[in-house]
């Protein structure tokens, strides 16, 4: 079944789910992966192979990536959360 862009799905190792689900990365459901899950795996092979980035350093830019989401996601009226910015080394 073709993808909306134009690829087809590419099926993902079931080893390779289960390993970003033991680093936290991912978070498997009982059905199998979702769309959504799918997209975070390229995202994770993407910043493995195009930026050598660990699962440690990963797990924060999805982390960012999940929040960025999220804040899309709330509605204008919705206050925003305070962000506290803290200077170190002056």
């Amino acid at each position: 079944m073709p993808a909306g862009d134009g690829r087809r799905p590419r099926a993902v190792p079931r080893r390779e789910l289960q390993t970003y689900a033991a680093a936290g990365l991912l978070l498997l459901g009982e059905g199998g992966p979702s769309e959504a899950d799918l997209r975070r795996v390229r995202r994770i092979r993407r910043l493995r192979r195009d930026l050598g980035l660990s699962y440690e350093a990963i797990e924060i830019v999805l982390r960012l990536v999940d929040r960025l989401e999220a804040a899309e996601q709330r509605p204008r009226s919705e206050p925003r959360p305070a962000v506290r910015i803290t200077v170190v080394g002056r």
